[in-house]
């Protein structure tokens, strides 16, 4: 019996998916369980929560070419605002808002679809804090929902005919239309904060702090002091009090000159975690580089920094 439960579950899970029109893209103001689409609509009304799936017409990894088992792959996700024409015999224009890169793995990329959250509740979104999809943060904020909320909080008031485009190895897979109507759309601009947070506090929980790959006590008390002494240290491009551990992640690797071969330099890579200024625990990861002149190289020297990483301070143990 468990056995015909389960094979009845299998063709009902195939023959849901195969009603979605692969190549289209569905919208709801709750989340969407892929194999079981429900309460899907295509009008919205401002402050109303927005999620989607697209369905594709193959499992996501087949969509890319040359690409290694274990890669993170690219999808981009593209937010258009359709236009109506300056004259009566032009055609409607599409003008892009805004697009975002998501980064999958594991298991996601055996889906013939992808769960695309738009302006999600924050307590109900899966783009952040999980490890097969990932929105990358640039300067204080993240990819993906925050940038979408942000993006309409500047809408003007009115009605809006958006189009999302979804892409894969840079071509579009799938795409769908809804309209969004209201007099003042601020409430996008608060949740882009909020998604911001959350998206910050999941990254927190699931970063790891690297692992060391080289052991070099004498080298590392050269690094810190390095580092304290550089201009990004002391005008505060580093949202730190103090420096908590340092490890070499990447260990020497001399450059030469492309033409004559001649010795330029050396480089390494450390993560530094240092307290930040409002007590959480972060790290860089920070590039420090030693010359070579006189047939020597010279006094190790900071050489510049990603952006942070914030952890739980419990991480560092």
């Amino acid at each position: 019996m468990r056995k015909t439960n389960t094979l009845l579950a299998a063709i009902f899970l195939v023959l849901t998916l195969q009603a979605q029109t692969a190549g289209e893209m569905v919208f709801s103001d709750t989340p969407i369980a892929p194999d079981a689409p429900a309460n899907l609509k295509t009008e919205f009304t401002a402050g109303e929560h927005i999620y989607a799936v697209a369905y594709l017409t193959d499992a996501v990894k087949n969509l890319y070419q040359n690409q290694s088992p274990n890669a993170q792959l690219q999808v981009e996700v593209f937010i258009y605002e359709t236009k109506p024409p300056l004259y009566s015999y032009q055609q409607p224009r599409e003008e892009q808002l805004t697009f975002n890169n998501m980064w999958i793995s594991g298991t996601v990329k055996d889906n013939k679809y992808l769960v695309v959250d738009i302006t999600p509740d924050p307590a109900k979104t899966s783009a952040y804090g999980g490890k097969e999809i990932i929105y990358k943060k640039f300067g204080n904020k993240y990819e993906g929902p925050v940038n979408f909320a942000e993006t309409l909080g500047k809408l003007a008031p009115g009605e809006h005919k958006l189009k999302v485009v979804v892409n894969c190895y840079y071509a579009p897979v799938a795409s769908g239309e809804f309209t969004l109507t209201g007099d003042n759309f601020s409430f996008y601009t608060t949740l882009a904060e909020q998604l911001n947070n959350t998206a910050a506090s999941a990254g927190a929980a699931s970063a790891e702090f690297p692992k060391a790959v080289a052991t070099d006590p004498a080298r590392v008390t050269r690094m810190i002091a390095a580092l304290k002494n550089s201009n990004d240290w002391k005008n505060g491009r580093f949202d730190a009090t103090e420096i908590l551990k340092t490890v070499i992640t990447y260990d020497w690797e001399i450059r030469r000159h492309e033409i004559s071969g001649t010795i330029l330099h050396r480089y390494c890579i450390a993560a530094v975690a240092v307290k930040t200024k409002s007590g959480e625990c972060a790290y860089y990861k920070v590039t420090f580089q030693e010359d070579y002149a006189g047939g020597n190289f010279q006094p190790l020297r900071y050489d510049g920094a990603g952006d942070k990483v914030v952890l739980k301070c419990e991480k560092l143990k």
